[in-house]
């Protein structure tokens, strides 16, 4: 296979990738994986999902929680793709970077999550992190990654508001 025709593959699975997240559609985001994919948590490096099962619920679980999701940018070649989006969640605006691994059939492999700034990845971990916990069968883990979470939130939006008041110049 030529490395353009192998780039213009992987290219269309990042498109399509692309139109299933902007269009909350979790069947077609999972057509873009590969049986054993494994998708990195952007809150820790101790989290992740292996294949298709378990990367259905985080998408499942991101699709109910996200808002206005639009990608700007795909960038790499056949085999490394990195995709970058903005979007809301719980009200605060989030800006999503996933590295993609893909294999020789253009499927995505490995994702890589990240997600700036500060207050959108709490507001991501106080979101998806209970839902998660409820589909998993445990209300009362979601209950607790809740109350875990609140004292964050409060602290980065703060941090936001008057710590970044605190350091620009007078």
């Amino acid at each position: 296979m030529s490395t353009t025709s192998a780039l213009a593959r992987a290219e269309a699975t990042t498109e399509r990738y692309r139109h299933a997240m902007e269009a909350g559609d979790p069947d077609l985001a999972l057509t873009t994986f590969a049986p054993d994919a494994v998708l990195h948590s952007p809150l820790t490096s101790a989290l992740r999902f292996t294949g298709i099962d378990e990367i259905r619920r985080v998408v499942e679980c991101a699709f109910g929680s996200f808002a206005n999701v639009r990608f700007h940018t795909d960038v790499g070649d056949e085999r490394t793709r990195t995709v970058i989006s903005s979007a809301q969640i719980g009200g605060v605006d989030i800006e999503e970077t996933a590295v993609l691994r893909l294999n020789a059939d253009a499927d995505i492999t490995e994702a890589t999550l990240f997600v700036r700034p500060l207050p959108g990845l709490v507001a991501l971990m106080g979101e998806i992190g209970p839902e998660l916990a409820r589909r998993a069968g445990r209300p009362w883990a979601a209950r607790l990654l809740r109350v875990l979470v609140a004292p964050l939130r409060l602290m980065v939006r703060s941090g936001d508001g008057l710590g970044v008041r605190l350091t620009q110049p007078r």
